[in-house]
Order: structure tokens, then sequence, then C-alpha cells
């Protein structure tokens, strides 16, 4: 699985002209679930008017918090800074498309609750965006924390169970588990997302792991297996679940790799959801970002 170059930007050494990886990260060295776990969800828009491709365009994963409301990562949802150097620093940490689409041209919908992200399961359309108001493209440590959240309300409440926030931040060593419908080759271009979600066991690990992606208060690292594994395009927002009292919670969701051009080949960082427990539950409860 390769959920860090998706959330990630370009490596510094990318040539200034060569346009940066899609936002969607997939991962690389997984393997295709057996079971959809509670609440995972496809975050999807349509674009046709930018071509006939972007049509149930899988662009992000998300969690069911609610059976109304879908957590994911706010880069999914908002555009880049405007400008060619404000979007250039932006980009290395946060992969945009190659073609960038306005995220008012979008027209976003979800799949929930399935393994295969074009069929099964529910779906509904995305009637409200809320971002956490701590978000800004292209931040982080020692500046500022990243807040790479939103939520996503539905316009129907769906019947697929939902998936538990975890109430406690997932610690060093802790064993965690990736889920996504990103790129699984290691080469990290999107030549074509699988149709069924793939999983990845790994652990959190030391947040120095994750210094080169400016980690900061309210994010985990977690590890690349074997050094060649981890998100990439098409998982950012996509859930890091920890088996706890023998139920899967929700402990994070994908925002971006340590090493900005190719996925797996350095830790990821996740937002971690118990950080946000009670500002998840203020959207749910009052539909505000504050």
């Amino acid at each position: 699985m390769s959920i860090a170059t998706a959330l990630t930007a370009p490596a510094a050494t990318a040539v200034a002209d060569t346009p940066p990886p899609r936002v969607e990260p997939m991962l690389i060295g997984a393997h295709p679930a057996a079971s959809a776990p509670p609440g995972i969800a496809s975050l999807q828009y349509d674009a046709p008017e930018h071509g006939e491709k972007y049509v149930d365009y899988h662009t992000c994963g998300g969690g069911l918090v609610f059976r109304g409301w879908v957590f994911t990562a706010a880069h999914c949802v908002t555009d880049p800074p405007a400008g060619p150097a404000a979007r250039s620093t932006a980009s290395q940490w946060f992969n945009t498309d190659d073609a960038p689409i306005p995220t008012a041209d979008k027209r976003f919908h979800v799949r929930v609750g399935s393994l295969d992200r074009l069929s099964g399961g529910e779906t509904a359309t995305v009637s409200k965006i809320v971002v956490h108001p701590g978000w800004q493209w292209g931040q982080g440590a020692p500046k500022k924390k990243v807040v790479d959240a939103a939520m996503v309300k539905l316009d129907h409440l769906l019947q697929q169970p939902t998936v538990q926030l975890a109430r406690d931040t997932a610690r060093r060593g802790d064993k965690v588990t990736l889920y996504g419908w990103g790129v699984t080759e290691p080469d990290s271009t999107r030549s074509g997302l699988p149709r069924r979600l793939q999983k990845l066991d790994t652990r959190v690990t030391a947040t120095s792991r994750c210094a080169a992606a400016f980690i900061s208060a309210g994010e985990i690292c977690t590890d690349n297996p074997s050094g060649t594994d981890g998100s990439c395009f098409g998982d950012s927002g996509t859930p890091a679940l920890a088996t706890i009292d023998g139920v899967p919670q929700l402990v994070g969701n994908a925002s971006r790799s340590a090493d900005p051009q190719f996925c797996g080949v350095q830790p990821d960082v996740f937002t971690s959801s118990p950080e946000l427990r009670d500002w998840v539950y203020h959207v749910a409860r009052t539909g505000s970002a504050t």
C-alpha cells in the first residue's frame, strides 16, 4: 500500500515544471481485503466537463463515523493555494491532481461498506463539507499544526455499520491496519486503481521518522514494512484501524508521506482521529466547524 505518496508532496528534487502526482494515494505491498471493515468509504466525484474519466472518480477514502457523516482528509475536499510558488510548496506535501479541477466543479458522493469501489454497499451524495478550522495547506511543524481533517455530510442516513472512534491516541508499537483503493505499483504512477479494497498491516512508529513530512501535534507516523510498503495516490483520507477490545476502531486517516516522490519508501503521516474526537462529535451535532 502506498498511502504515503498520495498524502505527501513530490520529491524536493523534482523538476520545477514536472506536474505533482495526483491526490489519490494507493497502498503499496498490500493485499486484497477479505471483508470490508465497518464504515469503509470511497470518496468520489463527478466532473464530466473536465473529461469523461471524471465520473465516479475515486479521489480519497474515509470512514463513516455516523450514519450521515464521513470523516476524511481536508486536502481531499479543498483547493491548493493560488499562485505557482504557493501551490508548488503545498503540493510538495499534499498531492494534487496533475490537471487540477476546482473543488467547486466536483460533485462529491460516497460508496460505503463495499470491497468494490464501483459496486455494492450504499451510496449517498455529499450535501455539505465541513473543514477543520485549523487546516492549512503546506503548513506543519515547527510552524503549526496541520489538522488535515474534514467531515462530509451525506444527503441521507445510511444503514451501513459505522466505524467506532478510538478514545486514545495510537502509540509507538501499536498494531494498525491500513485500508484503501490507492495505487499499488511501486513506481507511484496512477496506472489504474484497484477495484477491490486493499489492506496492509503495519505499526505506529516513532514520530521522528516522519520529521521530513513536518509531522505535528495531533498526528501519528505509521511504519513502511520492509522499507517498500505503504500508502500511495488514492489512499488519502483512508482509515488506519486498531483492534481494541476485539473491535476495529479508527485511530487515524491518511494525510501524507515522508517521501514526496515514491510510495512506500518512507513512513506515512496520519491525522490522529482520537485527537479530534470532540470536534467530530461537535460537527455531527451542529453541522458547524466551530
